[in-house]
């Protein structure tokens, strides 16, 4: 089944109940209704972990109707999209939606530069090599997170970040529960934002199904359900950026026809993906791209992309339109589509707009309240 995001009950609404929690006024987007009923009850903590991954179907599949996460389950929310990492961490953890930060994909082509870069890592697409001595998303598509914004209200030490890509030394799941209670005990109203690669790390090596990926559900919940028994004054929630679905790779390389017309090799995500195309030939690409790929995937203009408002709302970034190339193709079915063979073929995939990719889990634990003085 298809779906498009609803970025009135997304993961940017959890982002905007915060926001709208700690007094942050220049939130443009709408909060998930179910979060603010539960931040009435004033708790000391809130608390919010995401699990790279961990989408509702891949829950249910993997977790039994009394575990941990399954019992505290809320509602399903919509990714953002794509339905991909870059793009749905970052609107989380800045508040603004993919139009607004401009960080669509895994690889954007900066004119800057002329060249594709993988944004999280600063390195080139075509060879790995590091994209320049500066780090060029930075430069290019800056933005102030939602640590900075509530800081700035709230001042210092009312918000953290817990990740391996932050100042804690984060290598499991039990550091991060580890650090989120010691974080805990601080006396301030606070906001604790974590983030864990898994299971989307195991999902993209062995399958959505595979024991792999099964071992780290039931790890996650396992540690989080001990995390929650010792907190307190807290509010637990538990969300995914995105979920997966097992896929089937297909390569550019095979198809002159296609690669012939075009001006540099595609960019975003193998199930996003942007195309820009030689002056002249755009007619020539849509025409060989649906013959080949037109069941799989839907092949969106430019306009289309902006005037049906796919990547949310919002001022878009300047950047924005420049990382749309002529075409936008988005995943419909299972196919994923890489410009040529590599070292790694990803078996679990996702960028696209199936429901497993696009649907995730809102999940809740209130933790005992504490009498104040």
């Amino acid at each position: 089944m298809i779906k498009y995001p609803n970025y009135d009950r997304s993961i940017l609404s959890i982002a905007s109940s915060v926001l709208n929690h700690f007094s942050v006024k220049d939130c443009q987007h709408k909060t998930l209704p179910e979060f603010d009923k539960l931040l009435e009850k004033d708790y000391k903590n809130i608390i919010v972990i995401l699990f790279d991954g961990l989408g509702t179907s891949i829950l249910n599949y993997h977790l039994k109707e009394n575990d941990f996460l399954r019992k505290h389950y809320v509602t399903d929310i919509s990714s953002v999209f794509p339905s991909t990492t870059v793009a749905a961490t970052t609107s989380i953890l800045s508040g603004y939606s993919p139009l607004e930060c401009g960080w669509l994909g895994w690889d954007l082509y900066f004119e800057e530069i002329g060249e594709n870069v993988a944004v999280f890592k600063n390195t080139l697409q075509r060879d790995g090599e590091r994209a320049a001595k500066y780090n060029v998303a930075h430069k290019y598509i800056p933005y102030k997170n939602i640590m900075q914004r509530i800081g700035k209200v709230k001042g210092r030490k009312s918000a953290y970040c817990v990740a391996f890509f932050s100042k804690y030394r984060i290598k499991s799941v039990e550091d991060i529960c580890k650090t989120i209670y010691k974080l805990s005990k601080k006396r301030k109203k606070k906001y604790i934002y974590a983030y864990w690669n898994q299971p989307d790390h195991a999902m993209h090596g062995h399958g959505v199904t595979s024991p792999e990926a099964h071992k780290e559900i039931l790890h996650i919940n396992s540690e989080v359900e001990k995390l929650c028994g010792k907190l307190k004054d807290s509010l637990v929630i538990i969300t995914a950026d995105h979920g997966l679905c097992d896929g089937k790779t297909e390569y550019l390389e095979d198809y002159p026809q296609i690669t012939e017309l075009l001006k540099i090799q595609p960019s975003i995500e193998p199930r996003a993906l942007s195309f820009f195309v030689k002056d002249g030939r755009t007619e020539k690409f849509k025409t060989e791209f649906n013959k080949i790929f037109g069941e799989s995937f839907r092949l969106m203009t430019k306009d289309e992309v902006f005037s049906e408002n796919i990547l949310g709302f919002g001022t878009p970034h300047p950047k924005t339109a420049d990382f749309i190339g002529d075409f936008f193709a988005v995943a419909l079915g299972e196919i994923n589509i890489d410009y040529k063979r590599g070292d790694f073929e990803m078996v679990g995939v996702h960028a696209g707009l199936t429901e497993e990719e696009m649907t995730v889990p809102f999940i809740a634990i209130e933790t005992e309240k504490r009498k104040r003085r």
